[in-house]
Parts: structure tokens; sequence; C-alpha cells
């Protein structure tokens, strides 16, 4: 995002400048954006990201896609979770180019009244599942083979019915398998599970 240089200027405080060091070394494309997509900050991933070629863009420092209905659903998610608190994922690719993203979008939640009504966005690839993310949350939470696969899948932004599908079992019983893997990992809701899961990834 190099046309765009006020999205990541560094702090003159070292506690900020220390953070957005450790934000740019991830590998995960993380940006903070408000209820209308405004892009208020970018790590450099997500910099590399939206100069890039791939699905996601930032026009007058509004973060949208290449793709017209990807654009919409994007922005929809973020207005819905500034609004109402509760975080979304979005699997951009749906035109059938490039590679698949999943975005999730989580509520910034900030004391101040400034920051109130924002969203962190994390991005990460949507291709093929993580053998070393599977294995690490089989030990981490003690989940089965079966559970830390369900966990990864719906991580890549896969909803129920299409998981059940693949996997070929019934809706209620992969409900009941969703149930367990949150409540091994603490976690009251999909979408707390699928940000658990985003966050591992990140660091491995």
């Amino acid at each position: 995002m190099s046309a765009h240089p006020g999205l990541a200027t560094p702090s003159s405080r070292p506690a900020e400048r220390v953070c957005t060091a450790i934000l740019d070394h991830l590998g995960l494309p993380i940006l903070l954006v408000d209820s209308d997509a405004s892009v208020r900050y970018a790590n450099a991933a997500a910099r590399a990201l939206i100069d890039g070629d791939g699905l996601i863009k930032a026009v007058n420092d509004i973060l949208s896609t290449h793709h017209a209905n990807d654009g919409q659903r994007l922005k929809s998610a973020i207005a819905d979770t500034c609004a109402n608190g509760a975080g979304r994922v979005v699997v951009l690719g749906s035109e059938g180019t490039g590679q698949p993203l999943v975005v999730l979008v989580l509520p910034f939640n900030d004391e101040s009244p400034i920051e109130r009504g924002r969203a962190l966005v994390l991005v990460r690839s949507g291709k093929g599942m993580s053998e070393i993310l599977t294995n690490s949350l089989r030990q981490l939470f003690r989940l089965s083979p079966a559970e830390a696969s369900i966990a990864v899948a719906l991580g890549t932004g896969m909803d129920l019915n299409e998981l059940a599908q693949q996997r070929g079992v019934k809706l209620n019983t992969l409900r009941s398998q969703v149930a367990s893997i949150m409540a091994k990992t603490g976690t009251r809701r999909q979408a707390q599970l699928v940000a658990l899961v985003a966050r591992i990834d990140s660091v491995l």
C-alpha cells in the first residue's frame, strides 16, 4: 500500500513502535477498519497483499476486492461486526479466479470512544488444510483427529452444511462434534472458534 503512506505511519511512542514492529513481523495480513471499510491501519503483510495482484485492494483507503460480489459481502460483514459486535467470516474468490482467501472480521474492543465502531480484519489463505495446524490443535486442546480436522475446516471458511456433506455425516452429528470442540477449546460460538484457529495458525 505504498500509495497510502498514512495507513501505517510509525508512532513516536516506544510501546506503539514495539506493537507495530510485532504486527509487521507476522505473516498474517491484519487491518484496522472503520464500519465503512475505511482502512485506519495495515501491517506490512496487509500492505503487500493490497499492493499485489490478489483479490483484495483499497480504493481511496476503502477496503474492497477486485470482484463486486466479494467486495459487497466483505463490506457488509465489516458493517455488521461493527454494529453488532459479533465476528464474521467471509471467503473471497467466489468468482473462481485467484487463490481463495478467508477473511476473519472481529470486533475491535477498546475503551477509547474514538476506537469504538471499528473492526480488525485478518486475512489468510483458504487453500488447503495445514497438517501442522491440525496436529497443534490436537496437542493443545486434546482434540480427536476428526475434531481437529473439523476445527481447521471451519477456520478455512467452510460452513456446517458444506462440511457435513464433505464428511458424509448428518448435520446433527457434525453439530455435536462442533459442540465438543468448543467445550474443549473454551469457546462459546463458532465465530470464536474460527478466531481461535486463525490466531493459532498465524503463529505456526
